[in-house]
This record gives C-alpha cells, structure tokens and sequence, in this order.
C-alpha cells in the first residue's frame, strides 16, 4: 500500500467511525465541544476527548470516533489546524498530534 492509499483508506475508515456513531451521541459530543472550545484558544483531541469523559460521555462504538469527531468540528469551521506537537494526554502513544485552534474562543 503506497502512502496516499494509505492515506484514503484511513479517511474512508474515519469517515466510516463517524457515520456509525448514534446521533444522540454525536449531539452531546458537539455540546461539550462548544462550551470547551469556548473556553480554550488551543487543544489537542485528545484534551477534547478527556473533557467529554469527564462530563459523563461514554465511549463511542470505535475509538476513531474521536479522531472523526476532531475532524467533523474543522468541517463545521469551529478549529484551525495550527499544527504538530507532541501530546500532553496520557493515553496518547504516538509522537506527534495535531494542535487546533479555537474559532469559538471567547
């Protein structure tokens, strides 16, 4: 598999993870998303993440559904990649994830 298959398929598995998801559980998602978001200029998923569970939000049916959640809110115009740092959150075991910035900040 060459990178930009690698690539597509890993968009097409995110974009599976996302459509699969309960709308009710994407709805709740979006709420703790705003009122983080409004809160906080700068964030990695995996902060956003950490939020969510500590309001009470259970986990999704695939854990790439926080990755296509990240995504979906840089679709909606609510973050800017800003770029590549290393992460902050424990359960993160990869070298390098991606800082946003908040276009809700207030």
């Amino acid at each position: 598999m060459n990178a930009q298959e690698r690539h597509d398929f890993i968009a097409s598995e995110i974009e599976r993870a996302y459509e699969n998801e309960p709308d009710e559980w994407k709805k709740q998602y979006y709420q703790n998303a705003a009122q983080y978001l409004a809160e906080n200029r700068y964030l990695e998923g995996g902060k956003l993440c950490a939020f969510c569970r500590d309001r009470g939000m259970k986990e999704p049916h695939h854990h790439n559904v926080w990755g296509a959640m990240v995504a979906s809110l840089r679709k909606l115009g609510w973050v800017e990649k800003i770029g590549m740092v290393e992460p902050t959150t424990k359960h993160t075991h990869i070298n390098a994830v991606c800082q946003w910035e908040s276009k809700l900040y207030r």
